[in-house]
């Protein structure tokens, strides 16, 4: 498998999806806080709304492969994407939004923060699923008892499907 291959599998289009939107959450926010002033109350409100819009979109993320994704899939793909999210959201979008760049020790603690934020709520977004039971493992449970309830007793089983 080439590595042209491999960044284009069926899959990538909604990692990529994923991450311009944290990257955006991020830039819009730092933009807004820019315009209204930082430490201001509306340039805090903003800062807290960034935050908010980033973890959610970590939620989603963690809900969309939670369904279509297997465990061992989930954490290898989102965490690389949250990582390089995180790195891009302070490394590059001070830049693009001409504000003050970070200072070195700035640098590692946000990046820490909008790390953990996203692994955190990716991690809650998948939690939601494995809890309404629609996860991939959850769905080969349900399809195995079902398949040993036929095998043990055919028409009860098929009683039970009917309702």
């Amino acid at each position: 498998m080439t590595l042209l291959s491999r960044l284009l599998m069926p899959h990538w289009p909604s990692l990529y999806g994923f991450a311009l939107g944290l990257i955006a959450a991020n830039l819009a926010g730092r933009i807004a806080s820019n315009v209204w002033g930082e430490g201001t109350a509306v340039g805090d409100l903003v800062g807290v709304y960034t935050f908010g819009a980033m973890a959610a979109v970590a939620v989603s993320a963690g809900i969309w492969w939670g369904v279509r994704r297997q465990r061992r899939e989930i954490t290898g793909e989102l965490l690389v994407v949250f990582l390089i999210a995180a790195l891009f959201a302070v490394l590059v979008n001070p830049l693009i939004a001409r504000v003050d760049y970070p200072t070195l020790d700035g640098v590692f603690s946000q990046t820490l923060i909008y790390f953990a934020l996203l692994a955190v709520s990716g991690w809650v977004g998948f939690l939601i699923v494995m809890a309404l039971g629609v996860d991939v493992y959850g769905r080969e449970l349900k399809a195995t008892k079902i398949a040993f309830e036929f095998k043990a007793n055919p028409s009860r089983a098929k009683a039970a499907e009917a309702r």
